[in-house]
């Protein structure tokens, strides 16, 4: 069996075991076997080849040529390749080598031959099809051999075609989109010019969530008709590109008119809201009343906390500032209470100017070190403090600015997940809890039970405050069957209640979040459907569902497997970015076109993954009120996870190679948009990233914005930082001189610590 194997699609080698042969052979004598391999299974006669090839020779001479050219393979190829001795010459039945033409057809033929289409064969035929046949070879003087040539290359390219057609549509039609993206380029690739061809790429791009590329398709098409003079692109193609940039094509997503996913309601906190009406009414009285609501994750407290706020603001002009401390952020000095005064000056505006005012000049300087959009060029700042005597007055500037903020409405300074909270925060939140006197003013802090022991500062307060009763403690247990009962039949109606309610029972163990998502995953996989009456409907039994609360994240994880790709990665994105995140730094992170975001943005809404970010409370709202329209039109501004958790899974899921890529690509883009300006931000992501060197700056400028506000712990966090990125830098040194440079440079800095 001969080792020959001839490629004659997108040119012509001939190779012998590894190795290619015959470059050195005349060109007419490779035009001869070339046409003899494309027609292996004919012999013809030498008259009739003579004149093919040499149409402007004598017959005699025509004849000498064609036995060299035989001749010039001969030493090249198997003794019995050749049928030569004979008035006839043809490839020999023994030669045995292996034609792509040959194989290419083979598999069309098998991958067309029964009613269904073979998809294995016919994409072994597309990926023998490399181009045109004998692409390249020189057949100068043989008007009769290119006639036949380009006869064969437009017989073997619609063939080529016609494979590509099916498999685009096949791969597409089965949702395996990016298989049918490849076999589309290949097409285009065949036919440049050919509109369907391009629009069968934008499509498939445009339902497997790279809609960015599938406009940039659209780009390349222009660019190529004008670049050849022609118009451009037709109707069809303009219809598509429009539906793709609107957002109009969406096969693997929810259309438009897909409701909202189940809203779970809250069910079984009686208990625990008279608790914090209790803490509510006491704020009204005049005190200053501190609520503390522990549980452990997922229980439900912030949720709590946020409808009992929605309630009561809807009844009486109430003032809420809310702050949040976040896991796995950048550490920023007393950063849920910055939050809450910032909320002041954005929701209340009026009011907090006219509070401002009316303190004394030392506490609107002192503030203004806080906040430092609060400076006023016009009033000259008074000489600083002593370093002794700076820590108090700042928070005793916050308190007073507090206690004015509040006259004539209560005040609720809202403060959640303080579990997550640095001593600095801690030591303000203890300081306002103790010298607060003038109400009414109603501090309410969310802390997971787990993170708590006797020896925490906010242990320490609320045991201090019990005594006098000026602090209440609230302590979340898991929901009861009857809770569960309650929420199964608000959803789906008695008939399915004891079904349901059961399997949440069974499942969630009462804990209130995989409650919800375990009603999320059904809803994701259809077993849990919209029916009448505005309810919702059990389709299936749910005993097969393998899902429950021992692990919340893999929950989440499994709800995210069935988002579109696009909104996957922009999730996993955002989870990088923060539980709290803005359009304009996700757009610039994400290098996406405005309308591929909004999309994304739009399902992660509606299956409730996502909230759109609202730090205040207005009358007469509600919840559903609010989600509901905000999730059907384009979307701005910032954005929150609908829990940490959610945001927690989506980040630890990502490969930490992955994860550091993406920190770096935060950066990127956040140095693009600010600078150093959210130097902490910066400083946090280039760390996570492992780019030390470009976190220096932003390390050193976050530890003096920190000793600025008397952060002291804060300041000692970035310094200890500042440290650690240095001691990389010597580890990482390519040589011995610039270890000893950052080595240095360590050294000093370890030195300012008496500063922190």
């Amino acid at each position: 069996m001969s080792d020959i194997r001839v490629r004659l699609l997108g040119g012509f080698e001939v190779w012998s075991g590894d190795r290619q042969t015959g470059g050195s052979v005349p060109s007419k004598a490779r035009v001869l076997l070339a046409y003899l391999l494309c027609q292996h299974r004919r012999s013809f006669g030498r008259d009739s080849l003579a004149a093919l090839l040499w149409p402007d020779e004598e017959p005699g001479v025509a004849l000498r040529e064609l036995d060299g050219a035989i001749g010039a393979w001969q030493p090249l190829l198997p003794p019995s390749f050749f049928i030569s001795d004979s008035p006839e010459i043809g490839i020999s039945s023994r030669a045995g080598c292996w034609i792509d033409v040959e194989a290419f057809e083979e598999g069309l033929s098998r991958g067309t031959e029964r009613e269904a289409f073979d998809l294995r064969h016919l994409s072994e035929a597309a990926q023998l099809y490399r181009g045109e046949l004998l692409d390249g070879l020189s057949a100068e003087g043989c008007p009769g051999f290119e006639e036949w040539r380009a006869t064969e290359q437009a017989r073997l390219r619609a063939a080529a075609l016609e494979v590509l057609r099916t498999l685009v549509e096949s791969y597409g039609r089965r949702g395996e989109h990016r298989l049918g993206i490849h076999y589309a380029r290949r097409r285009v690739a065949i036919e440049p010019f050919s509109e369907e061809a391009h629009r069968d790429l934008m499509r498939l791009f445009a339902l497997s969530g790279q809609r960015n590329r599938a406009l940039a398709q659209h780009d390349a098409l222009l660019q190529r008709l004008h670049g050849d003079g022609r118009a451009g692109p037709g109707e069809e193609t303009r219809a598509l590109y429009e539906s793709i940039l609107a957002e109009a094509l969406e096969r693997e997503a929810a259309t438009r008119d897909e409701p909202m996913g189940p809203l779970v309601p809250l069910a079984g906190r009686e208990h625990a809201e008279a608790v914090l009406r209790d803490g509510w009414l006491r704020g009204l009285e005049g005190e200053v009343h501190l609520t503390l609501v522990t549980g452990e994750a997922g229980i439900g407290k912030t949720r709590l906390v946020k409808s009992f706020l929605d309630g009561v603001t809807s009844r009486r002009r109430t003032i809420v500032l809310k702050g949040r401390c976040e896991e796995m952020a950048p550490l920023r000095a007393y950063q849920p209470l910055l939050e809450a005064l910032r909320t002041a000056f954005e929701d209340e505006e009026e009011r907090a100017a006219r509070a401002l005012a009316a303190l004394p000049a030392e506490d609107a300087a002192d503030l203004a070190r806080l906040l430092p959009e609060l400076s006023r060029p016009e009033v000259p700042e008074p000489a600083p403090p002593a370093v002794s005597e700076a820590r108090s007055r700042l928070f005793l500037a916050v308190g007073r600015f507090l206690e004015a903020l509040g006259e004539g409405d209560p005040l609720v300074l809202f403060l959640d997940d303080l579990h997550q909270a640095d001593q600095d925060t801690l030591d303000l939140l203890g300081f306002l809890a103790a010298h607060l006197d003038q109400g009414p003013i109603w501090i309410v802090a969310v802390c997971r039970s787990t993170d708590l022991d006797r020896d925490h500062p906010l242990e320490q307060m609320v045991r201090r405050g019990e005594k006098d009763g000026m602090a209440t403690r609230l302590e979340l247990d898991r929901l009861d069957r009857g809770a569960l009962e309650e929420i199964a039949r608000s959803l789906v109606g008695e008939a399915q209640t004891a079904e349901l309610a059961g399997f949440l029972a069974e499942r969630s163990a009462g804990l209130p979040f995989a409650v919800t998502e375990l009603i999320n995953v059904l809803w994701d996989e259809g077993l849990l459907a919209p029916g009448e009456a505005e309810r919702w409907s059990l389709t299936g039994p749910l005993g097969g569902l393998d899902a429950s609360e021992e692990d919340l994240e893999a929950l989440v994880r499994r709800r995210a497997r069935r988002l579109p790709n696009s909104t996957r990665r922009l999730a996993s994105l955002a989870a990088v970015l923060g539980q709290s995140f803005d359009l304009e730094l996700l757009q610039e992170a994400a290098d996406e076109h405005i309308a591929v975001l909004e999309i994304g943005l739009e399902i992660l809404l509606k299956r409730w993954l996502i909230r759109q970010l609202s730090s205040f409370w207005t009358s007469n709202r509600r919840e559903r009120d609010v989600v509901v329209p905000r999730a059907l039109r384009a979307h701005r501004g910032s954005f929150e996870f609908a829990h940490e958790t959610i945001r927690r899974a989506l980040y630890n899921e990502l490969n930490p190679l992955r994860r550091q890529a993406i920190h770096g690509q935060v950066a990127d883009a956040l140095t693009a948009l600010k600078g150093d300006s959210d130097c902490e931000t910066l400083a946090w992501h280039l760390t996570s990233a492992g780019q030390w060197e470009r976190a220096l700056a932003p390390l050193e400028k976050a530890m003096e914005r920190a000793q600025a506000v008397q952060a002291v712990h804060t300041a000692r966090h970035y310094h200890e930082q500042w440290v650690e990125a240095l001691t990389r830098l010597v580890a990482s040194a390519r040589n011995g001189a610039v270890a000893e440079r950052w080595r240095g440079e360590r050294e000093r800095v370890e030195g300012l610590l008496e500063g922190t």
